[in-house]
């Protein structure tokens, strides 16, 4: 039986059908002069839409349609890319005029949970706890798939917005993937869609931010970031739990979870660390200093970057817990150690292990009478300046060998290529003045060999590598590596030239340069001169063609038609 087709029996139950029947026969009478004109037939591009206007084509087109001919439009709603993100967010956020009770009736027929205003989600509760109850975990698909004779004429409307609103939200993932710069509004959108409307859609919203993946992590943390001035209980306040939710839902809520789980990606690591600097689990502080000495330049840098917000600034406050003592009294003690003590307690634990010597003296935070001294809350972030400088003192030290390994080694390209790493990695070289002569001798070597683009591969790191100490030098080995381009095999001429003229504005004197010029120049008044033979022969070959075939139609004339 459809919703809102389960009428009392009587007349209350008689009225409306009467009521629906007149409808339809007036519906079916003759037009008069005065009727109202046919409406326009609603339009649209059978294919995702391509911009606004396609979009809100389609949206219309989901609302007027008859019901039988709505899965071509909600399909192409689901499948719409990044371009239309603005009018997609727009609807979504849309106020529903039409009241949530009218939502649950329409969804409750494809088993679609949506919360009591408590939060509470009564046919996930009862499938938990071993009841045969229908449960929706595709909204989309089970609402295309049901039958239009189940939902009444009354609740059509709302069934056409909830098909809406879940095609939307499936088109979300999808756009975030495609544009990545989009994903932390992408995230924004869809927790704030969670709440809208008391929380009708939080259940398929969940599934929305569960298909975003690994990359929505550092978003979901800063979102789970409530405003200073939230309320318990308000709706900013549970919008940032139900983000730790998400996380937690997908086994990603402890940091060793997260952080495990981006390991692969360096990007993507790197702005889960930054985002745990903004959150300040104090459970990642530990797993935080345990990559300050990352080989990832940008994995080491947001590690350090994260770990000096947990050492710095005021003192936060701390969690506290009611606890009964024996003989009925009560006092209260800390709920956990905040993210500055455990911070302090990681780098103590560190320093203790590998540099003793530069670990200070554990100190009091509190004097007496509850004052905060001073010099001990700053001792974390002492011990922590202290770190990095035994971790850098450290890296120097194992750079300093790499390269002397490289110089010495007997084969200059192996050499070459052992400074290419360490520059990948980000360490920054010792001695330029003595690296970028021994790339000139390895690229010297590699123009011999006939390998010009290693040439000036390597003529280009001399050169940024003497930017500084010798300017002069620098730009004279640029326009060598721009020449040597130039005049590599499978350049075009368009191409050369451009290099070219560009080392002749850093160089305009050099002869080498012009040099290059004028051999360019004359290849292409070869090829100019060639392709001006061929032409000029083809004109000729053309009017000879012309001239036979003019000549044989004059010749076909003069004889006339053939006497019979």
């Amino acid at each position: 039986m459809g919703i809102g087709a389960s009428e009392p029996k009587g007349l209350a139950g008689i009225a409306p059908r009467l009521l629906s029947e007149r409808r339809s026969r007036a519906a079916l009478a003759p037009q008069t002069a005065e009727a109202a004109p046919e409406a326009e037939p609603v339009r649209f591009d059978p294919r995702p839409p391509s911009d606004g206007e396609a979009f809100d084509r389609l949206v219309r087109a989901l609302l007027e349609l008859p019901m039988d001919e709505l899965d071509l439009p909600a399909r192409n709603l689901a499948a719409a890319p990044a371009e239309v993100w603005p009018q997609l967010r727009d609807r979504l956020l849309a106020a529903r005029e039409r009241p949530k009770r009218e939502y649950r009736d329409v969804l409750g027929v494809i088993g679609g949970d949506v919360p009591n205003r408590y939060g509470h989600f009564a046919l996930h509760w009862k499938r938990d706890h071993g009841y045969d109850v229908r449960l929706s975990d595709d909204w989309f698909e089970d609402l295309l798939a049901l039958s239009p004779g189940r939902i009444s004429s009354l609740l059509r409307p709302v069934y056409r917005d909830a098909l809406l609103t879940a095609a939307l939200l499936r088109a979300s993932p999808g756009i975030a993937a495609a544009q990545p710069e989009l994903l932390p509004e992408v995230v924004a959108v869809l927790l704030d869609v969670a709440y809208l409307h008391g929380g009708t859609f939080r259940d398929e919203v969940g599934r929305a931010i569960d298909a975003l993946g690994d990359p929505a992590i550092p978003h979901l943390l800063r979102e789970s970031i409530a405003p200073p001035d939230a309320d318990a209980g308000s709706v900013p306040e549970r919008r940032a739990a139900y983000a730790l939710h998400c996380l937690d839902r997908r086994d990603r809520l402890h940091p060793s979870r997260a952080i495990e789980a981006v390991a692969g990606d360096r990007r993507l690591l790197a702005e889960v660390l930054r985002a745990y600097g903004q959150v300040r689990d104090p459970e990642a502080a530990e797993l935080l200093l345990a990559r300050v000495d990352a080989d990832a330049p940008g994995v080491r840098e947001a590690a350090r970057e994260a770990f000096g917000a947990y050492v710095t600034g005021p003192l936060p406050r701390v969690r506290r817990k009611s606890v009964r003592l024996l003989g009925g009294r009560t006092t209260t003690r800390k709920a956990q150690l905040s993210y500055r003590e455990s911070a302090r307690l990681a780098i103590r634990e560190r320093l203790a292990s590998e540099a003793p010597e530069r670990l200070e003296e554990a100190c009091a935070l509190f004097r007496s009478g509850g004052l905060v001294d001073r010099e001990c809350e700053r001792q974390p972030e002492r011990l922590f300046t202290a770190y990095l400088a035994h971790l850098d003192g450290r890296r120097l030290a194992r750079r300093d060998v790499r390269v002397a390994e490289a110089l010495a080694h007997p084969e200059p390209e192996a050499g070459a290529a052992m400074l290419d790493t360490l520059l990948t990695d980000g360490t920054e070289l010792a001695d330029p003045g003595l690296i970028a002569p021994f790339y000139v001798e390895v690229a010297a070597a590699a123009e011999a060999r006939g390998e010009p683009a290693r040439a000036a591969q390597l003529l280009r790191k001399s050169a940024v590598l003497l930017a500084e100490a010798d300017p002069q030098r620098s730009r004279e080995l640029s326009v060598d590596a721009l020449v040597l381009e130039a005049e590599m095999p499978g350049v075009d001429p368009g191409g050369a030239a451009m290099l070219l003229y560009t080392a002749a504005e850093l160089a305009p004197k050099s002869t080498a340069v012009h040099a290059a010029l004028a051999r360019l120049e004359a290849e292409r008044r070869v090829v100019d001169g060639t392709l001006l033979r061929r032409l000029t022969g083809g004109l000729v070959g053309l009017v000879l063609a012309l001239a036979l075939l003019g000549w044989l139609a004059a010749r076909l004339h003069r004889r006339g038609p053939a006497t019979p």
